[in-house]
């Protein structure tokens, strides 16, 4: 069975957590629930051979409570506006964006949310697909001056389904794929600094899904072999195989709190290596 076979249902960045705890209120689950088949509805073809499903952004939404308090501190030194002379840092970082602006929601942060919203409609237009976003940004806004987590929750999960779609319809399937990865590399790394700050074994184990970081390999040796060359990429994907060797050696343990140093460590790198601007031959210009 191929990585893909095994992997077909991960789902964006939720594929690194577990399953949610069973304490929500009713209203709660339907909306999670609605979320599940807003996101589910996109499967597709991809490369017209292997099916693939759209990121399930519900669940996220359940599991990210697993690293409360929110890592603040990491997400607002992060450098929301930034820009890229390139699709596949813009992809990565809009996926980013999607992982922080979650968190936000889970913060109960109305004004950083707005912004991030605001960005994300940015970003969707340096990545081609930015005419189906106008109404999400606006639907944020007012949500957010109601104080609608759940709502604001919903739009995340189509905003992010809406650039999917559209980029599958530019036949941009690499891309795509690119979204998906920017957005669990960042709430893995999130994950890794909630859990390195407060250590936890159920926080631990969230982290520990090899096959994930596996399927996302996989997903980055599909890339055009000229990209995959520079040395963005390689520097890029060597730090999510360093991360796979972290975990390998847990066993399927539970990951202890020097693994989990070393996953923050190495996700911290990986994130930053995703930001930093390149050249015209794909060399990071630190």
């Amino acid at each position: 069975m191929s990585i893909v076979d095994r992997v077909r249902p991960i789902s964006f960045i939720a594929a690194i957590l577990v399953t949610a705890s069973c304490g929500y209120l009713v209203a709660q689950t339907n909306t999670e629930n609605e979320l599940e088949a807003s996101s589910t509805e996109h499967m597709r073809e991809e490369l017209g051979v292997n099916p693939v499903t759209s990121p399930s952004i519900a669940s996220l939404l359940k599991d990210l409570e697993t690293f409360r308090p929110v890592p603040l501190r990491t997400i607002e030194t992060a450098n929301r506006e930034a820009s890229f002379s390139n699709r596949l840092q813009t992809a990565l970082h809009f996926g980013s964006l999607v992982a922080d602006g979650f968190m936000l929601t889970i913060a109960e942060r109305p004004q950083d949310v707005q912004d991030i919203g605001r960005e994300l409609i940015r970003q969707s237009r340096s990545l081609g697909v930015g005419s189906r976003l106008a109404k999400r940004s606006k639907s944020l806004l007012e949500l957010s001056d109601k104080g609608d987590w759940l709502g604001m929750r919903g739009e995340l999960v189509k905003t992010q389904a809406d650039v999917e779609e559209s980029m599958m319809e530019l036949h941009d399937e690499e891309m795509a794929h690119m979204v998906s990865l920017g957005g669990w590399l960042r709430g893995f790394q999130l994950g890794a600094v909630s859990t390195d700050e407060r250590y936890s074994p159920a926080k631990a184990d969230t982290l520990n899904r090899v096959d994930v970081i596996d399927y996302f390999l996989d997903r980055l040796e599909t890339l055009n072999p000229r990209l995959k060359a520079t040395e963005m990429v390689t520097e890029f994907t060597g730090r999510i195989k360093k991360i796979r060797l972290v975990l390998v050696e847990s066993q399927g343990a539970t990951p202890t709190p020097e693994q989990v140093a070393k996953l923050r460590k190495l996700a911290d790198e990986a994130e930053q290596i995703s930001t930093t601007k390149v050249g015209g031959d794909g060399q990071l210009l630190r």
